[in-house]
């Protein structure tokens, strides 16, 4: 429960005029907060044990009147919070004082998802829902403002996430992501003051990312594998082993991929890459080749997709909420399959469609192929993202030199 006190900042008295000013401190789980109440008085004339201006002081019959009806206001400002919200923190009971509205969190976050809803990627804008919701079920209500998610409520809730939800440190990450973006959106309207901005203080350390990836024996294994022919399994089987070898072409490029795409004559890919929207071009290796031709008949069209899992009477691209509710489902079936492949293949990770893309890049650079060419058969902006693989090639170097040792 809080209690509001009037007190006498003796460590503020004016040099000049030798006069200290009261202030009305409210203390709540150890933690104070003050209001200044625009009087001063000599310290000598401070009854501390009583609170009020002893006689002598000038209009002091006026001024403790003055002060009691403060402290009064002010004591019954914190029951009524106290009373109505679980998140009673002295920042939130003094901005109710001094009649500083604060912001909801949550309010503003649904706001702010509505007006985003056609501005943004639907998948984005799923995801940023599901982590503003991760919030509340973390809270057990919505009232929280801005204003209170400092320092201690981000300790909290990493805590929470670690320990309770079992996330790992790329989630959290993107749980403290999906805050800062709320935040930044309200500073940007002056809905939120800067100097409120928690990360400002706290910085969460990033978690490196770990690229899983077939080496040889794996990739070796997984050419052998035999995929049952049901539930299209045996269609994403070769989506996946094409891309390993068709410069790591994303899932849902992959999955759309039309006969107009492929010129077959200089068995080359032509297609705009959806996440960097740049025209890209893959000179196709023979094994990628012969896996394409499989699916090639007398029937087929220009405006045909290459590997039979879309359908070729839909246009996809009507709106984004089909694209994405598609990309979805099939990118989930798709992982389904490959996690069980992961599992038959007894490897050490989970496997998912984005492992091509690992495996194309460390099979490239271990045969050879110049680190620029990988980074553009990957487009790739910068060559930087790509030293990554080049680095993971190092370290199996590295290792393979220990049979020397033996």
């Amino acid at each position: 429960m809080a209690t509001v006190k009037v007190v006498l900042r003796k460590d503020k008295v004016n040099q000049n005029t030798g006069l200290a000013p009261l202030y009305l401190r409210i203390i709540k789980d150890r933690k104070s907060k003050f209001i200044s109440l625009g009087v001063k008085v000599e310290p000598k004339y401070w009854n501390e044990e009583k609170s009020v201006i002893r006689k002598g002081a000038v209009n002091y019959q006026e001024l403790n009147n003055f002060i009691l009806q403060k402290r009064a206001e002010a004591e019954r400002t914190a029951l009524d919070i106290e009373g109505t919200t679980k998140s009673a923190t002295t920042k939130r009971i003094k901005d109710e004082i001094i009649g500083k509205k604060p912001s909801n969190f949550f309010e503003y976050a649904e706001r702010k998802l509505s007006e985003l809803k056609h501005t943004i990627a639907p998948s984005t804008h799923t995801t940023y829902g599901f982590y503003i919701g991760k919030i509340e079920k973390f809270l057990g209500h919505k009232n929280i403002t801005f204003q209170e998610m400092d320092i201690d409520f981000i300790k909290r809730y990493e805590k929470y996430l670690y320990e309770e939800v079992g996330n790992k440190p790329s989630t959290v990450e993107y749980s403290f992501r999906v805050i800062k973006v709320m935040f930044n959106y309200a500073i940007s309207e002056g809905i939120v003051d800067y100097n409120t901005y928690v990360f400002r203080q706290y910085k969460f350390k990033k978690p490196k990312a770990v690229k899983n990836y077939l080496n040889e024996e794996q990739f070796q294994a997984l050419l052998k594998y035999e995929p049952p022919k049901q539930f299209l399994y045996d269609v994403y089987y070769d989506m996946f082993v094409f891309s390993c070898y068709a410069g790591g072409l994303r899932h849902f490029d992959t999955l759309e991929l039309k006969w107009s795409n492929y010129n077959e004559q200089e068995e080359r890919i032509t297609k705009v890459i959806r996440k960097t929207k740049r025209k890209h071009q893959i000179k196709l290796p023979q094994k990628a080749v012969e896996i394409i031709k499989k699916y090639k008949t007398k029937k087929s069209k220009k405006s045909d997709f290459i590997f039979p899992v879309l359908s070729n009477d839909i246009d996809y691209d009507v709106s984004k909420e089909l694209i994405y509710n598609v990309k979805n489902t099939i990118n989930g079936k798709t992982n389904h399959f490959l996690r069980q492949m992961g599992r038959d293949l007894e490897l050490p990770f989970t496997l998912s469609f984005h492992t091509s893309r690992h495996t194309f890049a460390t099979r490239a650079l271990n045969k050879g192929m110049r680190i620029e060419h990988v980074s553009k058969v990957l487009d790739h902006t910068d060559i930087s993202i790509t030293q990554v693989y080049a680095k993971i090639v190092n370290k199996e170097l590295d290792k393979a030199m220990e049979i020397m040792d033996d």
